[in-house]
């Protein structure tokens, strides 16, 4: 089952069948949800409010003394659907669980969100915000209070093949009852997005937020680790740097050294931190390691290895690098100048020189060979690319303006598909078969990488067709199925299914307007349940605009078939109208009459199909065909007909008037004869 057919069974038992709580008055201001929950959109909460979310006070008000509140997710993103369903029955008092999740219509008419009501939080957030100042934890409470809860709670959740990707001082709370952390929520976007960057493992701080990817355990080991180095020192020792600068130092020196600077850890606490913080993902810190000294003290002494800095370094606009890993950083800062060093051999040979490589230098100057299961021809943005991959194997990939982890690539086609330069990056980075050539780079190939591999196989084939319901648009449905349609001719309304995509259609198509657009077209390939893409196929064939409308007309009575309790009557009006010409081709003035008068018996019913049944009917339309020969062919046997009766005619004619001429010679010749008897018998007597 999809995460879109599980959350659309929640979703339905929230918003269909009438009222059961009729008697519920609300005041001016609130909302009811599913029939029981009272959202006072007021009442904002910032603390449980989060980039991608904004939080208000709610009521249950089957037990009005639980303390509520529901988040109202962001209409441009999606939420992270196989977490709302897999956490409700996560069995752990230290998470925050989702209750209820669905549509509802909010307070100004027309408007609909997409919320998620939730217990509150016991307690208060460890930290307010991250450039709050609060009592330094010590390392016994770091252990008892916070490690203890939290690490049996990460067990639990990836159990359940989850990641919680969401664990900061802002998102933690500690409860007044026993002193206890436990979880805030981690369903309201995708994994990542909400995480400031320095809470990010390195390779996913390169990225944009929406871009980061579900992650492993290692990005939650790094996530814990700053969280410690924080709460130990009881403040944020980098809240006055931006994020850029951050990030560059973190390249630069390591996440450990560019976020405690000069400051000092405990030092029962320093050695901890750093194990968690590493740069390699595979050296960080495990959760048995982490364990292991909460509960026993015991700590595992290996090191990392060192890495390899260059005795020259390589000079790039006016920036410095020492490591492949830096090179890799400072070439994805300036694409256009970067393209034309790769194509030149300086790379390889600074790599083989300067790094004392062999190797990985002749892996970069392999980069320019298509070989097996590459694209079809190379280019100087995708040979960069493959230059920045294998610097940085570990690291996201990059391409043009495009940075992102490869288990991100359903969430980056929502970015992509909102910024149409972006979509052709993220179009050419599929095409240009660079996750394939990424995976083979990996020396430690994790189960989520064959994921991400087939999720990129599935986008290369939608992204290979361009016409309307494939392309980006059909990657960002088919990859996010939480994603509201995003087409501007949904206004205000936020479809995830398609019944209320039908809905919204209907509604629309009763002020006169026809909404079908390529969001639409793709919303609807993508969240059927089966295909459509015969039907979309036949749309974007289909020539002239009267065609184009029929083809409409067949696709969306083919998602009504699927949710035929949903009638389409306005719908059914609109394209009766407009399929008016359809009826103006059938020769047969009888059979016009007659399928007229069926179509205007079944719009009362509003099923499209009916329509499809009248207008675009193959057998009636070789009625018609045959019916309009047999009607030619006794033309021209009528007009044969006549035509030979015309020239019978005219050959009587013609005989008539040779025997009258032979009749008048004949007589004349008698007459002549007696004339010239008589003159004869007139002189002889």
């Amino acid at each position: 089952m999809s995460d879109a057919t599980m959350i659309a069974e929640d979703v339905s038992a929230a918003s269909a069948g009438p009222s059961v709580a009729a008697d519920i008055e609300l005041s001016a201001a609130e909302i009811l949800f599913a029939d029981r929950y009272r959202i006072q959109p007021d009442v904002v909460l910032p603390h449980l409010s989060t980039t991608s979310a904004r939080a208000y006070l709610a009521t249950d008000t089957s037990d009005p003394k639980k303390d509520m509140y529901a988040l109202v997710l962001d209409r441009t993103g999606p939420a992270r659907g196989q977490a709302l369903v897999t956490a409700k029955s996560v069995p752990h008092d230290a998470l925050t669980k989702p209750v209820r999740w669905g549509r509802v219509d909010w307070n100004e008419p027309g408007r609909q969100e997409n919320v998620i009501v939730l217990e509150q939080p016991s307690g208060t957030p460890l930290m307010p915000s991250l450039n709050a100042t609060v009592q330094p934890w010590t390392v016994r409470e770091l252990k008892r209070d916070l490690l203890a809860p939290i690490l049996d709670l990460i067990r639990r959740v990836h159990d359940e093949r989850l990641t919680h990707r969401n664990i900061r001082p802002t998102n933690l709370f500690r409860r007044a009852s026993d002193g206890q952390v436990m979880s805030g929520q981690f369903y309201s976007a995708p994994a990542g997005y909400d995480q400031p960057a320095m809470f990010e493992s390195l390779e996913r701080a390169l990225c944009p937020p929406i871009a980061r990817g579900n992650g492993d355990m290692s990005d939650e080991m790094s996530a814990i680790g700053v969280t410690l180095l924080i709460l130990a020192l009881g403040r944020n020792p980098v809240a006055g740097i931006d994020d850029k600068t951050l990030l560059t130092r973190r390249v630069e020196v390591g996440s450990y050294n560019a976020i405690l600077g000069d400051t000092k850890l405990p030092a029962e606490l320093a050695p901890i931190v750093r194990a968690l913080m590493r740069g390699e993902d595979h050296e960080r810190w495990s959760l048995t390691d982490l364990s292991n000294w909460v509960h026993s003290g015991r700590v595992n002494p290996s090191q990392p290895m060192p890495g390899v800095r260059a005795d020259r370094p390589f000079e790039f606009n006016g920036q410095a690098a020492h490591t492949a890993r830096e090179l890799a950083y400072i070439l994805s800062t300036d694409w256009t100048a970067a393209a034309k060093v790769a194509g030149t051999e300086t790379i390889a040979r600074w790599v083989d020189r300067s790094l004392k490589n062999r190797d990985l230098a002749k892996e970069v100057a392999d980069c320019s060979l298509l070989g097996v299961g590459g694209p079809r021809q190379m280019t100087d943005d995708i040979r960069l690319s493959r230059v920045i991959a294998t610097l940085d194997p570990t690291g996201p990939i990059r391409f043009r303006r495009m940075t992102v982890m490869p288990d991100a690539f359903g969430p980056a086609a929502v970015m992509a598909v909102q910024d149409k330069s972006l979509a052709a990056d993220f179009t050419d980075l599929i095409l240009g078969k660079l996750m394939g050539f990424w995976h083979e780079l990996q020396l430690r190939p994790k189960t989520w990488m064959v994921t991400a591999s087939e999720v990129a196989e599935k986008a290369s084939i939608f992204l290979a067709e361009t016409g309307s319901g494939f392309s980006i648009e059909r990657c960002a449905y088919e990859l996010n199925p939480t994603l509201p349609c995003l087409s501007p001719l949904v206004g205000r309304m936020t479809p995830t299914q398609p019944r209320e995509m039908l809905e919204v259609i209907e509604e629309k198509a009763g002020q006169g307007e026809l909404a079908f657009d390529r969001h639409i077209a793709a919303f609807l390939g993508a969240r059927i349940n089966g295909s459509i893409d015969r039907e979309l196929g036949y749309y974007a064939r289909a020539s002239g605009e009267l065609l184009r409308r029929v083809a409409q007309l067949r696709l969306l009575a083919f998602v009504q078939s699927k949710n035929s309790s949903t009638a389409a009557k306005n719908l059914f009006a609109l394209f009766l109208d407009s399929l008016q010409p359809i009826f103006d081709e059938y020769r047969n003035t009888r059979l016009r009459e007659q399928l007229l008068k069926d179509a205007r018996r079944a719009k009362g019913r509003g099923s499209l199909n009916d329509l499809v049944r009248i207008i675009d009917n193959a057998k009636t339309r070789r009625l018609d065909e045959r019916g309009f020969e047999i009607a030619q062919r006794r033309q021209l046997a009528i007009e044969a007909e006549v035509a030979k009766l015309q020239k019978d005619e005219t050959f009587r004619q013609r005989q008539a008037n040779r025997l009258g001429r032979q009749i008048a010679a004949n007589v004349a010749s008698v007459i002549s004869i007696l004339v010239l008897g008589a003159l004869v018998v007139t002189r002889m007597g």
